[in-house]
């Protein structure tokens, strides 16, 4: 046992930070085992005169004890892209004895499903067994296959043509929005889609988000007065893209500026000129809230969404964007970084 032999001058030291009290080291080995990510407990037997003091290391990388705890500061970086998370394992490509408009009446190519039309090639995720047979009278079975995706995607052109066929399922189901929510996919190969105006005027949609049902959103805004009002709407612009042998949907939300009928785009040199304008009021957090609302909404509030079509069950895309941790090297965790920005 020792004791204090001069009192007022421990008071002394412990006022200026330069000794401790009995006992308050076990707090600091508390506090700097829960901030390594371990653990620690203490027990005190005084029938025994035992004293017990136990202290787990933290879990390692990987679940390895071998492996030592990475500490390296990380940020959590949101992709613009939403994954599928189910792609048919072979693709349909069917060879064709004519092209598709000289084929006979008799053949219904509303039973086909979604294709992509190569002239003498037909691409789909139908299984060629049923293709084959809507479409006999002009089919070369010996010469139609249905090769794996792993064999498509060694070839550089059968990817591109696979990134069109995945675009036409996602297109149309984008064309399932229109009648409600007038969500209309622009004219030409623009691979852009944007909500028009209701009866040439504003337009406010509902959807539901994961936190809160019933959300109102107005999508289309007028600006200006007439007779020159003109138009600001809400869009997107899309494209497949393979992010590291993984398909995904990307998504570039933008502002479609339209005329008095609040459906015309206006003339191009006019909508630059406006975006440019509109472009200040974008910040991160902006962003960020326009892809959750574009999730939400594209999703109909589900976890996935379904763009299969006709006779494919296995085409889903998962309505959470993309997300990657990225060591962030070279900043510290012994200080604040007042100028630091979230990931």
């Amino acid at each position: 046992m020792t004791d204090q032999r001069n009192p007022s001058l421990c008071d002394i030291f412990f006022g200026i930070s330069a000794m401790e009290r009995a006992g308050t080291g076990l707090i600091d080995v508390g506090e700097l085992m829960l901030k390594g990510g371990g653990g620690s407990a203490f027990y005190h037997n005084p029938a025994e005169a035992r004293f017990k003091a136990i202290v787990s290391q933290p879990m390692a990388s990987a679940g390895s004890r071998s492996v030592a705890r990475s500490d390296v500061p990380t940020g959590l970086y949101i992709l613009n892209v939403l994954p599928f998370s189910a792609v048919p394992e072979n693709v349909s490509i069917v060879k064709l004895t004519a092209p598709l408009r000289d084929r006979p009446r008799t053949i219904d190519l509303g039973e086909c499903g979604t294709f992509v039309d190569r002239g003498t090639e037909l691409w789909s995720f139908v299984p060629l067994p049923i293709l084959t047979t809507l479409l006999e009278p002009i089919v070369d079975t010996k010469a139609s296959t249905a090769p794996t995706r792993k064999e498509i995607d060694a070839s550089p052109d059968s990817k591109r043509v696979l990134s069109w066929l995945l675009r036409k399922h996602f297109e149309y189901e984008l064309l399932t929005f229109e009648e409600q929510d007038g969500l209309i996919l622009e004219y030409g190969r623009k691979h852009r889609a944007y909500f028009a105006g209701k009866n040439k005027a504003e337009r406010t949609i509902v959807w539901n988000s994961a936190q809160r049902r019933g959300n109102r959103r107005e999508v289309v805004k007028r600006r200006g007065d007439p007779p020159r009002a003109w138009f600001e709407n809400e869009g997107f612009g899309y494209e497949i893209v393979d992010m590291g042998g993984m398909w995904c949907v990307r998504i570039k939300p933008f502002y479609m500026f339209t005329g008095p009928d609040a459906f015309t785009p206006l003339p191009a040199f006019t909508r630059a000129a406006k975006a440019t304008r509109r472009i200040k009021f974008d910040r991160n957090k902006s962003v960020e809230a326009d892809l959750t609302f574009w999730a939400s909404f594209l999703g109909r509030g589900a976890e996935t969404m379904n763009v299969g079509d006709l006779h494919v069950d296995d085409l889903l895309i998962d309505m959470t964007f993309l997300t990657v941790e990225v060591p962030e090297i070279g900043l510290s965790n012994d200080f604040e970084h007042k100028n630091r920005m979230s990931a």
